[in-house]
């Protein structure tokens, strides 16, 4: 039976050396090296997600096809001193978009070789929400932030993700029309709602690394199913008033989802 491929330094040092290119022939006098160290491995990790996640998230795409394109589009490459090729490769998956204005929560994985400290990361949840996107997150937050906290609590949430919502984008200023008392601003000023976490080299090397992303993906979508809830679930200004009673329940069959997700314990330290 033949080995699945793995990500390798193979890997990392071919889209460094991508990036500096300018001759439009290069991808394609590389491409068997393209296909062995960069495009192999990222299909076979494309496919152990859609394996393993498909199942609990049926309505994402998992894209197979038409993934791990290198070449930059030719207007961005001319204004760019002629690169035409990418130094970073990512792979996303989420439900598709039915507005050309409104992003869904989604699951995100990059290698980025400008970075040398998180060269090799996982994302998900919402990066680039509109503004009643946001407006419906931070209005929600507002009225009961609880199913947020008690998910960053758990075991295997806060294993994968012990930062819970990245302060990455944030505002520098309480957003209006909310107390900037809160005991909840700073999520209040919070621009974008994702959660993110890098790799180590061995482990993403290693040929369990699809069943890692895979198990911090599984995490990834229990948030993403609260951020749906409220940007999908309701209006905000018609929210019903809830007895603490209905407020617990509704908590509890959203944690539930997926509740039996396992994470692994690892440092950060790529």
């Amino acid at each position: 039976m033949k080995k699945a491929s793995a990500f390798s330094k193979q890997t990392i040092d071919f889209l460094a050396k991508a990036g500096r290119q300018k001759s439009p022939l290069w991808l394609d006098k590389n491409r068997p090296e393209f296909e062995k160290v960069v495009l192999a491995p990222l299909k076979n990790l494309a496919g152990h997600l859609k394996t393993e996640l498909q199942p609990l998230a049926r309505d994402y795409r998992f894209p197979q096809k038409g993934i791990g394109r290198l070449k930059r589009p030719a207007p961005w490459a001319a204004e760019h001193g002629g690169h035409l090729y990418r130094n970073w490769m990512t792979y996303s998956a989420s439900v598709p978009r039915t507005s050309r204005f409104e992003h869904n929560p989604n699951l995100f994985f990059m290698i980025d070789t400008t970075d040398p400290k998180d060269t090799v990361l996982v994302a998900g949840g919402l990066y680039m929400p509109s503004s009643k996107q946001l407006r419906a997150l931070r209005e929600a937050i507002a009225v009961n932030a609880t199913a947020f906290e008690q998910l960053f609590a758990t075991k295997e949430f806060s294993r994968c993700f012990p930062g819970g919502f990245s302060d990455e984008r944030i505002s520098s200023r309480p957003p209006r029309g909310f107390d900037p008392n809160h005991p909840r601003m700073p999520w209040l000023k919070l621009q974008a709602f994702f959660v993110w976490k890098p790799y180590t080299r061995r482990e993403f090397t290693s040929r369990d690394f699809p069943r890692l992303v895979a198990r911090d993906f599984k995490q990834i979508l229990r948030l993403n199913a609260l951020l749906d809830q409220v940007i999908r679930g309701y209006s905000p200004k018609t929210l019903p008033v809830k007895t603490k009673a209905q407020q617990k329940a509704a908590t509890s069959e959203l944690l539930e989802r997926l509740a039996d997700v396992e994470a692994p314990r690892r440092p950060m330290d790529f």
